[in-house]
């Protein structure tokens, strides 16, 4: 098996969770993309000992082209349902993209999300930093990104960390800065709302 098949060899107790796949099947109206997805669930739902390459299954053993692979693979990195460790393997050579798609995922696992962090286009980071399953870590560095869009979108999102917003009250951009200010303060609104009707 080569280095490359190797790269998308998915975990063999994620094939078994991968009968999802036949939920959204009905939605693709590539008869012969859907065909590919129910050979490839079905190999590897038979074959538990030995889980078949995932590039190689749907290039050369299905016979799908470039195209439908990438329409495949953006199926899954959509697909709340799709098995953290798959997602891992779709983020080797993805596409900026795609790498997108992988970090708004909410199955995406953490260690996934504290890579994308790292990525060069400021959209990926960007949509790591408002999924809630990215680390502290991954956040607070991403609070002093050097892109100030990056920054932003942290200082608008009411679900991040508070210590995130408190970093960013601090930021030397001023609309970072004013952004962060008001998103604390209507978290602690809204806090203080629920409290009060719990009363």
């Amino acid at each position: 098996m080569s280095s490359e098949q190797l790269r998308f060899q998915p975990n063999k107790h994620d094939a078994r969770d991968l009968s999802y796949l036949y939920e959204f099947i009905s939605e693709c109206p590539n008869p012969r993309i859907t065909d590919a997805i129910k050979k490839l669930v079905d190999r590897w739902l038979e074959k538990a000992d030995s889980i078949p390459s995932f590039s190689a299954s749907l290039k050369h053993e299905l016979e799908t082209t470039d195209d439908e692979l990438v329409e495949i693979c953006w199926l899954l990195s959509i697909n709340p349902n799709t098995p953290p460790s798959v997602l891992q393997d779709l983020c080797s050579g993805a596409s900026s993209s795609l790498l997108e798609r992988i970090a708004e995922n909410s199955s995406t696992g953490a260690s996934t999300l504290a890579q994308l962090s790292y990525q060069a286009v400021a959209e990926i980071r960007i949509a790591t930093a408002s999924n809630p399953s990215t680390p502290l870590a991954s956040i607070m560095l991403l609070v002093q990104d050097d892109n100030p869009d990056v920054r932003f979108s942290i200082a608008e999102n009411a679900n991040v960390p508070k210590e995130a917003l408190e970093a960013l009250t601090c930021d030397d951009n001023p609309y970072v800065k004013m952004r962060a200010a008001i998103t604390l303060a209507r978290t602690e609104l809204a806090k203080n709302v629920s409290m009060a009707e719990s009363l």
